[in-house]
């Protein structure tokens, strides 16, 4: 049985993935069923990641990250940080 530290910290990391994946998307200028395409995922599993209904595995990010043209690692980096701003700022409240 998971902690309820353990379960809070993967929903709030699966938010960051979400808003770090959305916004790159759009920065690239693609919409979900191009994305999905690039990354062979159908696009409706797109649209469950970018609202952290769902989270990938590791062969899934991988695979959405290529298809952004960036490393798996950047990816969960920028997920992280924006993970804690988003903590700070509900401790700032």
């Amino acid at each position: 049985m998971q902690s309820e530290c353990v379960r809070r910290h993967r929903v709030l990391l699966s938010e960051g993935f979400a808003s770090v994946v959305q916004r790159r998307r759009r920065a690239k200028g693609l919409s979900r069923a191009a994305l999905a395409a690039k990354a062979g995922l159908h696009q409706t599993y797109v649209g469950l990641l970018e609202r952290a209904e769902r989270s990938p595995n590791l062969d899934t990010a991988q695979a959405i990250a290529k298809s952004l043209g960036v490393r798996l690692s950047r990816l969960v980096q920028q997920s992280e940080r924006t993970q804690q701003r988003r903590q700070k700022k509900k401790r700032n409240r």
